[in-house]
């Protein structure tokens, strides 16, 4: 019998714990459910379900021995003494909620302990190592705007990424026309621009996304980089919305922004969804 599994520690891909679940399918890349995230200290986190914050992990389909071995790992002991506790919580992912098992840690454990900001593990890891690579796949891939806000010194362009099993979306409603967002899609692939930058350049992003009002959240995905895959900062859309059409000057931004690196192919694969989404022709001109 296969069980789903929320994990959101060690357990993540690229994690050190992973090789206990590697094997096994990878149901959503992007999972979220209500909770806080705690450090614990010891080089792993703990989920505290007393919060209305979100949680971000990915969800894995395992067999029942499967199941067995994470218990082990994370001390759960069924009517016992556990490190951990277990229970089946609601996870919602970008095609639909899922109802798996996850590990825990009751309110009083948690008394002290750091929150991990954002409720995301291993974007807390990355960012207390260094300042990573930077995913851009909308707007940001045009210089324009951030050579305007005198930042453009802070952004190194190195070339094209590609993020697999995900799809550009527009999925950010304004008055004039939707922004883009990346949605877990298989099959599909985004391609976009990929910097080095300075903290100077990520505040000045987290600004620029809306972090801090909620809009987008920075995140790390796995983007394939001149033949490896390496792990990079990106910013997904919190509360995505039905796709509206984007403003001719927002499409004109991606599009002369990824011209450089980006295939022409792909370009003209965003310019037609744009269009559709219109009704008609958006002019990227």
């Amino acid at each position: 019998m296969e069980h789903y599994v929320f994990v959101y520690g060690t357990l993540l891909y690229n994690e050190r714990n992973h090789r206990l679940i590697e094997g096994a399918h990878r149901v959503a890349k992007e999972a979220w459910m209500t909770g806080r995230l705690v450090d614990t200290t010891n080089g792993y986190p703990a989920l505290v379900l007393d919060s209305d914050q979100v949680v971000y992990g990915e969800v894995y389909s395992v067999t029942g021995e499967l199941l067995e071995k994470i218990d082990e790992l994370e001390g759960y002991v069924p009517n016992g003494d556990s490190h951990y506790e277990r229970k089946v919580v609601e996870v919602e992912t970008d095609f639909g909620t899922f109802e798996a098992y996850t590990y825990y840690y009751e309110s009083w454990k948690a008394e002290s302990l750091r929150e991990v900001p954002f409720g995301d593990w291993r974007l807390d890891r990355q960012l207390k190592d260094n300042v990573p690579y930077y995913f851009a796949y909308g707007s940001c891939m045009d210089d324009e705007r951030i050579n305007l806000a005198g930042k453009l010194e802070e952004f190194d362009r190195l070339g094209v990424g590609r993020l697999d099993g995900y799809e550009l979306q527009f999925t950010v409603n304004r008055p004039d026309g939707g922004r883009a967002d990346i949605v877990e899609a298989e099959g599909e692939a985004v391609e976009g621009v990929v910097y080095e930058i300075t903290e100077a350049a990520r505040d000045y992003l987290y600004e620029r996304e809306g972090v801090h009002s909620g809009m987008y959240r920075p995140a790390i995905v796995d983007v394939k980089f001149r033949g490896d895959l390496v792990p990079m900062l990106t910013f997904i859309v919190i509360d995505k919305k039905d796709e509206i059409a984007p403003p001719d000057h927002y499409l004109t931004e991606i599009l002369r922004g990824g011209a450089p690196d980006v295939s022409e192919a792909y370009l003209e694969k965003v310019r037609l969804r744009a269009e559709r989404l219109n009704g008609g022709e958006i002019s990227g001109d």
